[in-house]
């Protein structure tokens, strides 16, 4: 790793680890090969130190995602139903782009384009994402674009707006109780 490469890394992680809270909205896009045009989706974005996370869509899709830090859930309100995923801590900083804990299962490169830092991140073992590729805004720790490329190439991409650093967000939003109306599928991934 260049002495350049490491600065820029160690300058973001000391900056993400300033990171009790954020919030965001997003805009994503997802192109695919089943379909002609990409599927576009928004929301909001919630993280809370260290591995709470919350992704809201709106839309066409309105589904929400909710990370307590051990167990993934999928809940798809309009249809009263939810996935619950186990296993899933080594995620968690996959869903919040935390660099540090990133740099234990992917290599990163970095350099400074203008303002802006730019982050590719190769995984170090075959999975499901092939290329992750991160901006961030000069002396911003959270990116702004961030273009997953899954083990086909296909890429979906993440724009984040109106970023807010430290906000106040209650435990409770990182909290799922489905009602008894509520169809609940369990999975557990090795």
């Amino acid at each position: 790793m260049s002495a350049a490469n490491a600065g820029i890394l160690d300058d973001l992680i000391a900056r993400q680890a300033e990171i009790t809270s954020l919030s965001a909205t997003f805009t994503q896009e997802k192109k695919t090969r089943l379909f002609s045009r990409p599927i576009k989706t928004s929301g909001r974005f919630l993280f809370r130190h260290p591995d709470r996370i919350r992704w809201e869509y709106s839309g066409g899709t309105n589904m929400q995602v909710i990370f307590n830090g051990r167990d993934l859930w999928l809940w798809y309100p309009d249809l009263k139903e939810a996935d619950k995923l186990s296993n899933l801590t080594q995620y968690g900083s996959l869903m919040h782009f935390d660099v540090y804990a990133l740099s234990k299962d992917y290599t990163i490169t970095a350099k400074r384009d203008g303002s802006l830092t730019l982050l590719a991140l190769l995984p170090k073992t075959k999975g499901p994402i092939s290329r992750i590729e991160m901006e961030l805004e000069e002396g911003s720790p959270f990116p702004r674009l961030v273009r997953l490329l899954d083990r086909n190439s296909e890429p979906t991409v993440m724009l984040f707006r109106d970023i807010l650093l430290n906000p106040d967000i209650p435990e409770s939003s990182f909290t799922f109780l489905p009602g008894k109306d509520v169809l609940i599928r369990e999975r557990s991934l090795p």
